[in-house]
């Protein structure tokens, strides 16, 4: 049997009888308007034993694990595996771009692909994001790719009861636009970035231990930025996407270096090998070790890819009021509860041959796009018509414009509202049901005994957020960080610091 690392988050399993590929990106037109590639670049291996496996497993429609362009050259007999989610995003965006077979496994149920390999989707139990965590029984072990899932306790806990882990493979680095794209200045990007790494880390680290397993292989990232207006962000002390380097010296320091592989696109993971001596010789790479000059000369060959996208972006020469209109008027009369919990005005500041300012009204449930007149808002979306243009034409999600990094924001109070991002995210009157009824049912009743300070205090065990074990979390500055994502809860009155929510924080008197 063998286990190879093509990159990214894409895995090939492969026995006498079957080969399995997870989450290819392969494409040299990297993601997300082209401002992603891919860390190394992994699109000269050779790709033929892709090509031709027998089951490709995607675990969501994200384009740096749903490759569309790639998938269109796989062998058409090459069945496609896709998590069953509340909405049918992925499964429709297959079938218009590929003839082979697509089928929908059900969240937690085993299926035999043959009598060597099973595989078993774990959905996210949180349905902020549509992301699923990828079990496989093999002949060498169990392997858990967890990718990008903002893996629960309870999701790990349920997989500990029912496989008995070898490998973790699992996402290390960052995948957010914030604070980049925030008018902060620098040392508050450079202090937010800092934050968000040490608490990404630390999640894996506990995950790790949860799991159980053996070894851990950080993948799913980082992208790398090869368009010249984000190309330092590759260097930045104010980027989230920390490389495979920075994390081996965490686990270094932390003591699971021992356990921790790093891998190059095109290597195979065999466990019985030094583990430690893959990992320090891989680190060694010019990708690493001379990252700029590797990065200049991968931006060069990318060069006609990354003006082919710039052409891509031609801005309407017209209004795009009516559009705005079409778009968001259906959703937001939709969903009182959006309406309710957004509860404010997003004002879209529009450039480009066609300059003009649009306000969306979320607290009106009928006629709540117009043109700007000087109403207050709370958040500001700075983007061109050009890229407006494609979400309002479904040419580009919200989200891929999100992470695309091509636009600017404004937060007036700067709080985090995730109503506002789960509304653009989904953009789909189902899926903000499915989320509404998650979101009433959510029982955060548990609590946990916390000592600090000479005190003790009855907290809610799980962050509102995304359901994060706050009984793991750090105190800080008499406040609870969250070790998912680093949402900070104050003891004393249980208000989140930096974000629109609140736990139940109660102080125990003494005896």
């Amino acid at each position: 049997m063998e286990i190879k690392f093509y990159g990214h988050a894409c895995i090939l399993i492969k026995t006498k009888n079957i080969t399995v590929v997870t989450d290819p990106w392969l494409s040299k037109t990297g993601a997300f308007l082209s401002t992603w590639f891919q860390f190394p670049d992994n699109t000269d291996l050779d790709l033929t034993e892709i090509r031709n496996a027998d089951y490709i497993v995607l675990s969501h429609e994200h384009l740096d694990h749903y490759d569309p362009e790639f998938l269109k050259t796989i062998n058409p007999k090459a069945k496609i595996l896709i998590p069953k989610y509340t909405d049918s995003y992925l499964y429709d965006a297959l079938k218009e771009n590929v003839s082979n077979e697509v089928i929908v496994c059900k969240s937690l149920q085993k299926i035999k692909l043959n009598d060597e390999i099973t595989f078993c989707p774990v959905v996210q139990s949180v349905p902020i994001w549509d992301d699923c965590t990828l079990v496989f029984e093999t002949p060498e072990g169990t392997i858990v790719d967890v990718n990008d899932m903002k893996i629960t306790d309870k999701d790990m806990q349920w997989i500990t009861q029912h496989f008995t882990i070898d490998y973790l493979f699992q996402q290390f680095s960052g995948a957010n636009w914030h604070p980049l794209v925030y008018p902060y200045s620098d040392e508050e990007k450079a202090k937010m970035a800092k934050h968000k790494i040490y608490t990404k880390f630390r999640n894996v680290k506990q995950k790790f231990a949860l799991s159980g397993a053996k070894y851990l292989v950080p993948m799913a990232g980082p992208p790398c930025f090869l368009d010249d207006e984000f190309f330092e962000i590759n260097f930045s002390d104010q980027s989230i996407f920390p490389d495979q380097s920075v994390f081996y010296q965490y686990a270094k320091d932390e003591g699971f270096a021992d356990k921790t592989v790093v891998l190059l696109p095109g290597d195979r993971f065999d466990p019985r090998l030094d583990c430690k001596q893959i990992s320090e010789k891989n680190l060694r790479n010019e990708v690493f070790t001379n990252k700029r000059g590797y990065l200049e000369k991968y931006r060069a060959r990318r060069q006609e890819v990354l003006k082919k996208n710039r052409e891509s972006m031609v801005d309407p020469k017209t209004s795009l009021l009516e559009k705005a209109k079409e778009h968001f008027n259906p959703l937001i009369a939709s969903s009182e509860y959006f309406r309710e919990k957004i509860a404010g005005s997003v004002l879209l500041d529009i450039s480009g041959e066609c300059p003009e300012k649009i306000l969306v009204d979320f607290r009106k449930a009928n006629d709540s796009v117009k043109l700007y007149e000087g109403e207050d808002h709370f958040y500001t979306f700075k983007i061109s018509s050009a890229i407006l243009d494609m979400v309002l034409e479904k040419k580009l999600t919200w989200e891929q414009l999100l992470l695309s990094l091509r636009f600017r924001a404004e937060r007036n109070p700067d709080i985090f509202n995730e109503f506002l991002v789960v509304f653009l995210r989904f953009a789909d009157p189902a899926s903000y049901k499915q989320y509404e009824l998650f979101e009433k049912r959510k029982d955060v009743s548990d609590t946990f005994i916390l000592h600090h300070c000479d005190k003790s205090f009855e907290v809610q065990k799980y962050c509102p957020h995304a359901m994060g074990d706050l009984s793991k979390g750090e105190i800080v500055d008499n406040c609870i960080v969250c070790p998912n994502h680093g949402w900070t809860f104050s003891l004393e009155n249980g208000e989140c610091t930096n974000n629109k929510a609140s736990i139940t924080v109660k102080e125990i008197p003494p005896n």
